[in-house]
């Protein structure tokens, strides 16, 4: 069988990836504890399906959400086995010299709103991970909101959150961090 044709593995993993990576991702997100090792979960888990699917093939699998889910529940089981209870933050300190005159010529750059701010990496990337590591909840609405450009009314459902509840914890968060990083 060529890996080239429809029913190549290649061709079945592209077709089940992006039919199922959305709701995979929202999966992952609502039961993972933290938001920076939900992507690594995700990679996993589609990792164990395509090396499944490359070792016997993909005819049994009836349902390939549902196959996925299985594989996701135990990604996230190992993921809570291994999770140690202390945990390194990065901070300012961790960063050479040379990072730290980078960072430093990026923030002292003129912004004209929240959204160019976002734009840069380095800054969206501490932002992100002040808001991930203060909040799990914050940082799960946050990533639902911005990276899978989920409805509000979406993720309070996935969350088994009240509507407001979601609204709150995002647009004071939004609030404190421009305060925070002078936004």
């Amino acid at each position: 069988m060529s890996r080239k044709g429809e029913n190549s593995p290649d061709a079945y993993f592209n077709k089940v990836y992006d039919e199922t990576i959305s709701s995979l991702t929202k999966y992952v997100i609502s039961k993972c504890g933290n938001i920076l090792d939900a992507e690594d979960i995700l990679q996993n888990i589609y990792a164990r399906f395509y090396q499944r699917i490359l070792k016997k093939g993909h005819s049994d699998i009836e349902s390939s959400e549902a196959f996925l889910i299985s594989i996701a529940k135990f990604e996230l089981k190992s993921y809570y086995a291994s999770k140690k209870k202390t945990s390194v933050t990065e901070s300012f300190s961790d960063y050479t010299d040379e990072q730290m005159v980078m960072i430093e010529n990026e923030m002292s750059k003129t912004q004209k709103n929240f959204d160019d701010v976002l734009c840069n990496k380095l800054l969206a990337r501490e932002i992100f991970e002040d808001i991930a590591t203060a909040d799990e909840v914050t940082g799960k609405i946050f990533y639902l909101y911005f990276v899978c450009d989920m409805r509000l009314a979406d993720i309070a459902e996935t969350l088994d959150m009240n509507l407001s509840a979601v609204k709150n914890k995002l647009y004071r968060t939004i609030e404190r961090q421009k305060k925070k990083f002078r936004l």
